[in-house]
Formats: C-alpha cells, structure tokens, sequence
C-alpha cells in the first residue's frame, strides 16, 4: 500500500499559488488591445455605398486582425444592433464574424450616433491600463439625427461633446473616425479624433473603404508584417502561417512565386492554401509556408501586406493620429515571444531596430505616390530615388525596447505612414502605423488664369482649405483683399455660410501685380474662436489690355452689388471676440467711395476696373 506524504496537500496548494502567479504576471506584462467597431446602417448608406462594399472592407479587417486581440462589432441607425459580440479574437472568431458580416444593411431610419458610443463603450469601466489600449472605430455618412425635432438632434450633438467626450478620454478610449460622404459633421468627427488622440480618415468613395480600414486596422491594432519590397519578402523558418494582402487593378491578375519556383494563382492553389477575392483585392493564406525569398507578380501597390503568424511578434507604443510640426512623440518598439515582452539581454544585444517615416501611399492601386505607373518586375535592389532613409532606434536594456523621437521638425503639413522594423538577422518583424502633421488652421492656394481663345477673361483662381483636425470647415468667414495695379483695391467676402474647401475666381481686368491679403475667424473644434491671417500673396499678370472693361459676369447677367452690409454684420455681430479680432476690418470697408460689384467667391470687372483706394494701417 503507497502512503502519501504528510506535506503532499500542502505541496499542491503551493505550486497551485505558483501557478497562479505565473499567470498573473504574464497577464500584466500582455498589453491588452481592445477594438470596437461601429458601423452605421442608415438609409442614407444606398447613395454613399449602393454596392455594399462596407462588407468586403469588415472582412478584410477581420481575416487581418491579430489572435488574442479583443474585439466586437455593431450596427446603427436608430438603434443599434450587436453584429459580433465582443470577445478575443480567434479562428471560432473571424468564422462566426465572417458568417454575420452580410447582415450590414441600408435600411435605417435615423442617425443615432449618441447611442451608438453609448453602446459600444458598455463595459469598459475606469482607465485602461498602461500599456493597454481601446480603440472605438466610427464609420458614418451623416450628422447626428435621433429626431425629426432639430432641437432634440442639437441636444443629442451636445451631449456627446460634453460628456461622452469626457467619459472616452477618461476611460482612454481612442476614437477613430471614417467620413463617407461630404454630408458628415466633420467638426464633431474631428472633435472626437482629436481630443482622444485618434485618426480621422474621409473615404472619398465606398471604393476607398478597404484601404480606409487598412489603415484604421493599423492604427488600432496593427498586425505583424514582413517588409514587402519590389514585390519581395522573406519568410522565415518562425512564420507558421502568412496572409497575402494584394490590391489589384480591374483586369489585373495576383501570382505568388514561392523561393522553389513554384506558381501560386486562383488557379493553381497548393494543399493548405486559401484565396478569396473581394472587389478590388484578393486575400491569400499559406500554412507552413516554405522559407525564403517569395515574389509577387502581376500587381503592386503601396498599401499590399504581408501578415504573419508567428511566436515571434512585434509591438509598439500608441502614437497620436495628428502631430504639430513642433513636437516630438516617444516612439517605441520592442520584439514579443509568444505574446511575452523578450527581455533576455543577449538575445536583444543580436537585434537592430529602425523606423522609416514616408508620406502616405497614392490612394489609386498600381500607382506610385508621385502618379508614375508601378513596375511590377522591379528588381529587389533598386530603390525609388525619393525612399526615405531607416533612423536606428538604440536600445533601452532596462525595459528591453528600443526607444527613439519622431521628428515631427520640416515635416509638411499631411499623412505619413511609420513604418517600424525588427531585424534578426534570420528574420524580420514590421509594423505600420500611420500619423497625420497639421498646417496652419487655414491655407490657400494660388493659380491664375490667363485670357484665352475659349475663354478672354483673366482671373485670379484661389482655393481655400482648412486643416480638419483643427478647425470646423462650415466655421470660417473673412474676406480677401486685392490690391491691384495702380492702387485699385477689391474685396471678396466670404460669409459664413460656406463650406470649405471653397473655391473663387476673382476677375482680373488690368495687367501687372496683384497683391492679395486676407483675415479669417475660423472657430475651433471646441468651439473656441481663432483669427488667421495667411502670408500675403503677390502674383504678375503679363496680357494685352482689353480696349474696354467688361461689366457682365461670364453668364451675360449684371453684377450685383457687393453686400458691405452684410459683411459689416458679418464682422461685427456674433460674439465680442469676432468684432474685436476683426475691427480692422470694418474700418476698411464702412467708407466706399465708388459703388462696387463683387459677389462672394467672385470680384467684378467693374470694381476691379474703378476699384477703391483703403486708408489707414493694416496688419
């Protein structure tokens, strides 16, 4: 008979106790990533996407999405309906998401985004974390609309600047917003990008939602890649499995080379292999991959990936989706082993880190950024002339990361991709992540238009665009001052009634310089009011004198009267801060002494042609 030992119950509990610690300290050394995603279902979606393509763009986000990463999905109009409960994502996962994505519908009646962020947060109780990370994705193509009552509507909007707000960057909460048409509330989804930190994408087209959610998937919970170069990558001996994202042109055909030789196609698949072609990109899986070098033909473009599953990941630190030119985030970077930060110091002493900043990739498939035609069979050793050169990033021993600033410092004002690498020597581990720089709240560009056959008329052709991380595009009203030749003065109001980007014409009646001066009140996204003042602007008109000024638009109608009331009200009325920023203004405008012919977004012949001469000192 086998007695047992008096200490045996004791034994167990401890290593029982030691078991569990175990677990705990792995648990607080995985960063948890949690992804909620809401989607919006309302009517409106049959004119902004008539072809559905919000499922082909779901699908790729969730065939991309990193195992152990915790996600879920919703649908909204007036309600909002759970698509994908959250939970951790896996193989159990991605199927049944995968079977449920065809229930994304146009059918809804109203626009309850309220709601919707009420919904999705459920759950998620105190701060995260440190090293944590939420992120909330919000596609939607309209404003907020929970009634046919526009106050009911306005109070719903103000309860989510004023307190859902606070409650998302309370809870740290990412907010990473995707506009599908020119009808969205850009202020508010500026608002809620900016203030927690987020990305804030407009998809000019449902066309463009699958590059959208690329990089929204980037942003939140970014897979591990292989860097793909001249339509190469290594895969190494570590790599379990690979994923082959590859955008195609209509008409265009995606072909793997694996390093034996061997022709991967739709057509010719190998045992284990998957391919599902969506509308604009084809999905291609290989378990137990053959290592080396595999190339891709037939298709290039700038935002194909290569995701890989294996023991050996790469992590990084969460950076903000808009950055001033000014500052200089921490950026950093460190190598897992099977979902553990790798800390053994003579492992980390063989590896090398480095971080490679370029502008964001041509929206169009097969082009490059600089609109050439993509060469697909590029050799491996060339380079673009314009490839931005890898910073190394040197290594922190004490936390096992490799640590550097990202110079933000001669970066022009828009979208930049970061891309963050871990070389082993036998293997190469990549992360993309993607960052806006913000410009000036207000920019304008100039051109000019010079008479011709079809058209005798000269113009002065501007565009205003505002900076939409910055400032609400429908709360801006200035004007422009033209300083022509022989001290002819005009002036173009513009109310604060449009909308930028705002393009104007302004007749140009005389040869010779031109110098155009402008003043703005533009109101922030939190509803704060900033004056901007451009850089002047000095263009020469070089054409024959016509023998006599026109006094018609280009439709034959008279010109009507510029609207100095109304500017005067303009400039004036509102708030004090408006009158005050702006009392140059009305100094400059409350004595014409000529009757004058503008309208907004076009100044007239006639004023340009007698023209008014402004006294006084100017800012």
């Amino acid at each position: 008979m086998m007695h047992s030992h008096p200490h045996a119950p004791r034994l167990k509990r401890l290593r029982t106790l030691a078991l569990l610690a175990l677990v705990l300290i792995s648990n607080s050394l995985w960063a948890n990533t949690e992804v909620r995603v809401l989607i919006d279902v309302s009517g409106s979606m049959r004119q902004n996407d008539p072809q559905n393509l919000r499922v082909p763009a779901l699908r790729l986000v969730n065939e991309l999405l990193p195992a152990g990463t915790q996600a879920g999905v919703w649908l909204f109009a007036e309600k909002t309906e759970l698509l994908a409960p959250p939970g951790t994502v896996d193989a159990a996962w991605k199927r049944k998401t995968s079977a449920r994505l065809e229930r994304i519908h146009s059918r809804g009646l109203l626009t309850d985004i309220e709601q919707a962020i009420k919904t999705a947060v459920s759950g998620w109780d105190g701060p995260a974390g440190k090293d944590d990370e939420r992120h909330l994705v919000l596609l939607t193509d309209g404003l907020v609309d929970v009634s046919k009552d526009a106050g009911e509507n306005a109070t719903s909007r103000e309860r989510i600047v004023k307190e859902q707000l606070e409650q998302l960057k309370a809870l740290g909460v990412q907010v990473h917003t995707v506009a599908l048409s020119d009808k969205v509330d850009m202020a508010l989804m500026g608002l809620l990008s900016k203030e927690t930190g987020g990305w804030l994408e407009t998809a000019q087209s449902a066309d463009a939602l699958q590059r959208v959610f690329l990089h929204m998937l980037e942003q939140t919970a970014a897979p591990t890649t292989v860097p793909l170069k001249a339509n190469r990558f290594e895969i190494d001996d570590q790599v379990s499995e690979f994923t082959l994202l590859a955008f195609r042109a209509e008409g265009a055909e995606t072909l793997l080379i694996s390093p034996s030789g061997q022709r991967i196609s739709a057509k010719q698949l190998p045992k284990g292999a998957a391919w599902r072609s969506e509308a604009g990109y084809d999905l291609v899986t290989l378990s137990s991959p053959e290592a080396g070098t595999w190339q891709l033909k037939g298709v290039q473009d700038p935002d194909n990936r290569v995701v890989v599953v294996t023991a050996l990941d790469i992590a990084t630190s969460a950076l903000p989706g808009a950055l001033s030119a000014s500052e200089r985030p921490k950026i950093e970077t460190w190598l897992t082993d099977h979902q553990q930060p790798l800390v053994r110091k003579d492992l980390l002493r063989l590896l090398t880190a480095s971080v490679e900043v370029s502008r964001a990739a041509a929206s169009e498939p097969g082009q490059r950024e600089d609109g050439a035609a993509a060469d697909t069979d590029q050799p491996p050793s060339a380079a673009p002339a314009d490839a931005p050169s890898a910073i190394k990033m040197p290594l922190d021993t004490k936390s096992g990361r490799f640590v550097t600033e990202l110079d933000t410092e001669g970066l022009a004002p828009g979208a930049y991709e970061l891309r963050l690498l871990i070389d082993g020597g036998t293997f190469k581990r990549q992360t993309i992540k993607h960052f806006k720089v913000t410009g000036t709240p207000i920019t304008i560009a100039y051109d000019q238009q010079l008479p011709s056959e079809e058209d005798p008329s000269a113009r002065i052709a501007l565009t205003l665009s505002c900076e939409p991380d910055l400032i609400d595009p429908e709360g801006v009203l200035g004007y422009l001052l033209i300083q022509g030749p022989d001290g002819k003065d005009s002036v173009v109001e513009i109310p604060a009634s449009v909308r930028l980007p705002l393009a104007i014409k302004v007749p140009v009646q005389r040869p010779g310089d031109y110098l155009i001066k402008s003043q703005f009140i533009a109101r922030t996204l939190g509803g704060e009011s900033i004056r901007v003042q451009p850089e002047p602007h000095r263009m020469t008109f070089d054409f024959p004198r016509p023998d006599e000024p026109s006094q018609e638009t280009e439709d034959g109608a008279p010109k009507p009267p510029i609207r100095w009331l109304a500017l005067g009200g303009y400039l004036l009325g509102g708030n004090l801060l408006l009158g005050g920023v702006l009392g140059l203004t009305w100094w400059l405008l409350q004595h014409p002494k000529a009757a004058g012919g503008t309208v907004p977004g076009e100044t007239s012949e006639k004023t340009a042609a007698k023209g008014k001469t402004v006294k006084g000192t100017r800012s």
